[in-house]
């Protein structure tokens, strides 16, 4: 006990006293030490562990079944663990007596087989939380594997995300062709693939048969299943068609007639890797016609990666409207019409389909409003109308396909910045009798707004979210001078455009710390957006100069950089209000979906003996896959 007990005063100054838990793991630790009062012996290749049946039992429903039900190895006070390293065995009664646990990636795997098998759930979620944090290309398959082995859906779920993301390159690998068939089938059915085209999903289902084929050939026909044939070109068609016939003799694919909707609806949806991510941008027209039958509004959509603008097609003018994004779904929401009559449409514009389609109206006709989406509800916040400017705020629901009332904000308000960070909703600035000295935060679970005043006044600015935190780029500013102005300290009377930019906390805090380049020109009202850890600014006025150059900038780089082609405007007088980010089916895929009809989508396969496929299909999908073989 001597060894145990440690005095609680020295030198006359009291220790507080330690725990019945401090005292308890001491004492297990210095038994396991020094191999006292040990009942049995854990044997791992060749080596004796000396432990303690109490401590096992207490934290390992394997061992505990075992010491119950007395088997002949309990009995013996021995007992032999088979597929397991000394080393690993070692570290883990480390843990299982210390609760300290070193781990590696070498080691990592190791441990969280064995913490499954002894079925020591804590060390295995603390094992399993290292390996979701260190997912590499390297052992992003094997742990997908090990995960479905031991059933941890945690990091299932992370291998899973991971491998959707590098599909194509892993699908090369000798780790894929081990996959189990059911891993294999749920990778194969999601939507999240990353891959461009239909056809690397079929070659790479073609791989994994091929490697095992005397196994695995029954099993190729139900694959199949999920693969979306209505996805794949004519030359696609042919060279999967004849590649099919060298499994099955007398298969051939069956062909019907489709347009773009039909290959979406027999096919079940593009994968994630079929889609861009690219800008769209609303044209606004300065110098409008009275007559209600004006111009048609032209929307720009820019494709970051290329760096190249093209057109998409026109809506009715209507200027000033909301804009915002759901996937690949583009919405515009009120504005004003040629005869500066204020609107309460809402538009929807499909980038599958190419279509645009009018959704039910708001309840208030508005125009300069914030319209922001968030966890699939679209949001219309403030703005204004011949009533003078709004408070009101109303929410459209895309699943429900209906609007309904929100909490109104504090005090009506227009051209606030506007972003969405966590599940809130914020308006910077703005202005309504005069200029904004602060920012609006909506909770949209809360439905409730929150004011945070700022030491400066701002409008016009363009916001973005990134991280945890906002940037806000130019604007209109009466105050701060020495941080926004470029060169001259404005009045109350008279504003000034601006090329300073600040960031805001999620909590509405201005930092001054973070560094942010000055911006080439001073712009209000461009637009901001990012793709890929890259932050764009895109067009924007100062005074009555109209801009259509782009820039963009990396975070902690110096300055920005100016994009080689500028927005494609119809003439100097068109400026850009509004825009969003818009999933955009790849141009391959576009131009398959944009077919008015189409003789070589495939919905099925036929065979001179026909049954029934006996796995499911792709839920959502009516692929009808029909064989038949000699």
């Amino acid at each position: 006990m001597d060894a145990v007990q440690d005095s609680d005063e020295e030198d006359g100054i009291e220790k507080p006293l330690r725990s019945h838990e401090t005292y308890l793991c001491q004492g297990l630790k210095q038994l396991y030490e020094s191999q006292q009062l040990c009942d049995v012996i854990l044997g791992v290749e060749g080596r004796s562990f000396p432990c303690h049946r109490m401590l096992l039992a207490s934290v390992s429903p394997y061992f505990r079944d075992i010491f119950v039900n007395s088997s002949l190895e309990s009995q013996n006070g021995e007992i032999q663990l088979k597929d397991m390293a000394a080393s690993t065995l070692h570290s883990l009664l480390d843990y299982l007596y210390t609760e300290e646990l070193s781990i590696t990636a070498e080691t990592a795997q190791d441990l969280f087989t064995a913490a499954s098998k002894l079925q020591i759930l804590p060390l295995k979620e603390m094992v399993g939380r290292f390996l979701e944090m260190n997912i590499s290309m390297s052992n992003c398959l094997s742990l997908y594997s090990l995960a479905h082995q031991h059933n941890h859906d945690a990091l299932i779920q992370a291998a899973l995300r991971y491998i959707k993301q590098h599909f194509g390159p892993l699908a090369k690998q000798d780790a894929f062709l081990s996959l189990e068939y059911g891993a294999l089938t749920e990778l194969i059915s999601s939507d999240s693939l990353e891959v461009p085209s239909e056809l690397a999903v079929y070659q790479a289902v073609r791989n994994w048969v091929e490697s095992a084929t005397s196994a695995r050939l029954p099993l190729f026909k139900e694959l199949l299943g999920h693969i979306r044939f209505p996805l794949f070109s004519h030359e696609e068609h042919m060279d999967v068609q004849a590649d099919i016939a060298e499994y099955y003799r007398h298969v051939r694919l069956r062909w019907k007639e489709l347009d773009g909707a039909g290959r979406l609806q027999e096919s079940g949806g593009l994968r994630k890797g079929m889609y861009d991510d690219c800008f769209v941008c609303v044209e606004v027209n300065e110098n409008r016609t009275q007559d209600g039958d004006g111009p048609e509004s032209y929307l720009h959509c820019f494709d970051p990666s290329a760096e190249k603008w093209e057109k998409l097609p026109p809506l009715k003018y209507l200027s000033y409207s909301g804009c915002a994004s759901v996937d690949c779904k583009l919405y515009l929401s009120g504005g004003q019409k040629d005869n500066c009559t204020f609107v309460d449409s809402l538009h929807e514009y499909n980038s599958l389909t190419g279509q645009w389609t009018q959704l039910p109206s708001m309840s208030t006709a508005r125009a300069l409003h914030p319209f922001l989406a968030c966890n699939n509800t679209l949001y219309a916040l403030g703005g204004c109308n011949d009533t003078g400017s709004l408070c009101s705020a109303e929410a459209f629901s895309v699943a429900q396909n209906a609007w309904a009332p929100i909490s109104n904000l504090p005090l009506a308000l227009m051209y606030p910045a506007s972003a969405v960070l966590k599940n809130k909703l914020y308006l910077i600035g703005g202005k309504a009798s005069k200029s904004y000295r602060g920012l609006l935060i909506y909770d949209t679970n809360a439905d409730w707004w929150t004011e945070v005043p700022m030491e400066f006044a701002c409008y016009g600015a363009a916001a973005l979210s990134v991280g945890t935190g906002m940037y806000v780029f130019g604007g209109y500013t009466e105050e701060r001078g020495s941080f926004l102005a470029h060169g001259v300290m404005a009045t109350e009377e008279v504003p000034f455009c601006t090329k300073g930019s600040f960031y805001l906390y999620e909590n509405g805090r201005v930092s001054w710390e973070i560094s942010i380049p000055e911006l080439p020109v001073a712009l209000a009202f461009a637009c901001a957006l990012e793709w890929q850890g890259k932050i764009y600014l895109l067009a924007g006025k100062e005074e009555q100069r109209i801009y259509k150059t782009c820039y963009s900038w990396v975070p902690e780089d110096t300055s920005w950089t100016q994009c080689p082609e500028e927005i494609p405007t119809t003439n100097n007088e068109m400026q850009i209000f509004n825009s969003a980010t818009l999933k955009m089916p790849k141009k391959p895929i576009r131009t398959l979906l944009l077919e008015t009809t189409a003789t070589s989508a495939v919905v099925g396969v036929d065979g001179a003996k026909k049954g029934p496929l006996t796995s499911s299909a792709r839920e959502g999908c009516s692929l009808n896959c029909c064989w038949g073989g000699s």
